[in-house]
């Protein structure tokens, strides 16, 4: 008999609220926008489809002759307000800046003073909040303070 009381008040409750459909497209975006500067042939603010990666938005925008893209991670999923400067070729009289956006494990370990664990934890950061806006954003990944930062601002670029 509790059996059964229980079902029947379960059944109840469950039926007594007011549902509605909830259409999940109302709730994700259909666009990101991503700001992309530097030796690409169309600069600005580019929209794009959801998980949308560094290979598409290339293709997308074109790059210069005197683009660099040897260091930037192409499969890079990118997200909404993503800021990214392609670089250009340098000669070898000048320091190869690192983008902190796109590159991999072992370029970012190219940096002085970014140990394993400091690389893995920037591809980390990425990988949950998505691409720094600011270089200064570097310092809200662990095990990068001040001073560090000091040290590696001039060595990096977005």
């Amino acid at each position: 008999m509790r059996l059964i009381l229980t079902i029947f008040l379960s059944l109840l409750i469950l039926f007594s609220g007011q549902f509605q459909i909830i259409d999940i497209q109302q709730h994700t975006k259909s666009m990101i926008h991503v700001t992309v500067h530097g030796e690409v042939l169309r600069e600005g603010v580019i929209s794009l489809k959801p998980y949308a990666t560094l290979e598409e938005l290339i293709t997308f925008v074109g790059l210069t002759n005197d683009a660099d893209i040897s260091s930037l991670n192409l499969a890079t999923v990118l997200h909404d307000k993503d800021v990214l400067t392609i670089p250009a070729k340098t000669s070898e009289k000048q320091i190869n800046l690192i983008s902190i956006n796109t590159a991999d494990f072992n370029a970012l370990l190219q940096i002085p003073k970014i140990g394993e664990k400091t690389a893995q934890a920037i591809i980390d950061y990425r990988n949950q909040y998505g691409l720094f806006h600011s270089l200064e954003d570097l310092m809200k990944v662990k095990g990068i303070g001040q001073a560090k930062f000091d040290f590696i601002k001039d060595k990096i670029c977005l």
